[in-house]
């Protein structure tokens, strides 16, 4: 979950949610780098070439197939409908769980200062979890910083060794081929551009949020731009493609704010923040540099297109609506629709009005129908973040019950994949799967082993 959120009629209520957890140190530390470039290794290297040095791809505009035309050939992973297949053709059900910590200002997993990060992804494992969404940001590509040396978190050394003296890349680049050799699917989420709040948009050309010190950072000091996160995501779709359990990329965390899913915003639209645009452009150029990848696209907030019914509240990332009408000119086979949903207690502190009223929570399937579910028969409509306390937060039982209702939802619907945010329990809104003193949430893993059925 992203750091702020909105939701309600205007779009505009804030909150900040579940990136939380820095391990206890000030990004400031950082020292200035130089911008290098991504290179890509050659897949058969085993540990590739740890600092990125690609020049930004041109931006390909992607062409609508014309009527009649043979379906391409799809490489690697498809969608088949609500289906996803792998080469072989087998069915692929993703039991996923977040992992945060590579977007986080210490950049690497979190709680490497009492846990050892082998130890985590055997133990995301051993409860079940076959796939792992892993949020990451540019300066987990780009920082110098190194474990042990300048990075702003102490990593315990006995338990993660093989990390000291490593950089953010380093650790990513071991983190994949460990998950790899473990069988687990991997899911890299962009998570925003700024290490310190989530940015309403891919790119970021407000001094008065990137600049240093301000409130949306980017890893440089500098305006960050859509050819600058095109070149981030090609460069992970490239540096991880010798790794069969790769499954896909999404492309961008919670765009929300100015962000427009095409055309029809009379007051507010604008092309650079057409997110229909954007990913169209993102998913060609991913695709060009790796077949084998699904493209897993988030929703927005209100369209304001006197089309979709702008009334709802909703979620960062939770709105499809415009889909139905203005549908995404991305390969079917490839496409997979992951929106976000949070109940009372990620939203404590701006709450939905669904969650008091007086039919809660019957009152919520016809709002989750319209956001997403409306799609579960054309694409694979696979949940990237939901969660909460589940009776320990401050919304009480109120939480539980929202959460016990969007698992019966999902299971109505047979969407039976989806990410829980999250693993650690340092999401101070939301908590993780496991406790403040490491051991299981038996009570929400019983909740997810309902929904995936294991």
């Amino acid at each position: 979950m992203s750091w702020l959120r909105a939701l309600g009629l205007s779009g505009l209520l804030w909150l900040s949610a579940c990136g939380g957890g820095s391990g206890g140190a000030d990004s400031s530390a950082t020292p200035e780098p130089t911008a290098p470039a991504p290179v890509d290794p050659a897949p058969s290297d085993p540990l590739p070439e740890p600092v990125p040095t690609d020049p930004a791809p041109t931006e390909p505009v992607p062409t609508d197939p014309v009527p009649g035309d043979p379906a391409p050939t799809l490489t690697g992973y498809r969608t088949d409908g609500p289906r996803i297949l792998d080469e072989a053709g087998n069915e692929v059900q993703l039991r996923g769980i977040n992992m945060y910590g590579f977007n986080a200002n210490i950049l690497i997993p979190q709680y490497l200062w009492t846990m050892g990060w082998k130890e985590q992804i055997q133990q995301v494992k051993d409860l079940g979890f076959n796939a792992v969404r892993l949020p990451y940001i540019p300066k987990t590509l780009y920082s110098t910083m190194r474990v042990g040396v300048d990075l702003p978190t102490w990593v315990e050394p006995t338990l993660n060794a093989d990390l000291q003296g490593k950089t953010p890349l380093e650790v990513l680049d071991l983190w994949m081929a460990e998950a790899e050799r473990q069988g687990l699917y991997v899911l890299m989420d962009f998570h925003g551009n700024s290490h310190v709040n989530q940015y309403m948009t891919w790119y970021n050309d407000d001094p008065m949020a990137y600049a240093p010190g301000k409130w949306a950072e980017t890893w440089n000091g500098e305006a960050y731009s859509t050819a600058d996160w095109m070149r981030d995501l090609v460069f992970v779709a490239r540096r991880y493609a010798h790794l069969p359990h790769f499954i896909g990329i999404d492309v961008y965390n919670e765009p929300n704010g100015v962000t427009r899913w095409g055309p029809g915003d009379v007051w507010a639209y604008a092309e650079k923040s057409d997110w229909k645009l954007a990913v169209e452009q993102a998913s060609a150029a991913i695709l060009d540099a790796n077949p084998r990848l699904l493209i897993f696209v988030q929703g927005i907030v209100q369209n304001w297109d006197g089309v979709e019914d702008s009334s709802l509240e909703m979620n960062w990332g939770e709105n499809f609506q415009p889909q139905a009408y203005k549908p995404l000119a991305i390969p079917t086979g490839k496409l997979v629709l992951t929106p976000h949903t949070y109940g009372p207690d990620a939203l404590y502190e701006y709450p939905k009005r669904s969650f008091s009223a007086p039919d809660f929570p019957a009152n919520l399937e016809a709002d989750w129908e319209r956001l997403f579910g409306q799609f579960s028969e054309q694409y694979p409509v696979v949940l990237g973040e939901f969660g909460g306390f589940y009776g320990t937060g401050p919304s009480g039982q109120a939480d539980r019950i929202w959460q016990d209702a969007l698992v019966d939802y999902l299971i109505e619907k047979n969407l039976r994949s989806a990410f829980y945010w999250t693993y650690t329990p340092n999401s101070y809104n939301t908590g993780g799967i496991l406790a403040d003193d490491l051991t299981v949430r038996q009570d929400k893993m019983a909740l997810l082993h309902r929904l995936f059925g294991n």
